[in-house]
């Protein structure tokens, strides 16, 4: 029986999802826009107490947030031993 992957959002699917402008979560988050913008685009990435900010803000757990945009991530394909 396969594993389920969990179901993870990225920065920017998660404020999408919210509707929300750069601006207005980046407000809502304590961070400028720039900063938004670099964790959205994985050139940076949050320290882990604004990871908790993250998580209230956007109610999802760590584990539930990829901070890598998803044309980055490549699923994981398991290769049986033959």
């Amino acid at each position: 029986m396969a594993e389920k992957t969990p179901v993870t959002y990225t920065l920017l699917q998660l404020r999408t999802g919210k509707r929300w402008t750069q601006k207005e979560a980046a407000k809502k988050l304590g961070v400028s826009e720039s900063t938004l913008s670099k964790w959205e685009n994985a050139v940076r990435f949050p320290t882990m107490d604004q990871v908790w900010v993250i998580e209230d803000t956007y109610g999802v757990p760590l584990s539930g947030i990829n901070f890598l945009p998803e044309n980055t991530v490549k699923p994981y394909k398991n290769k049986q031993a033959s």
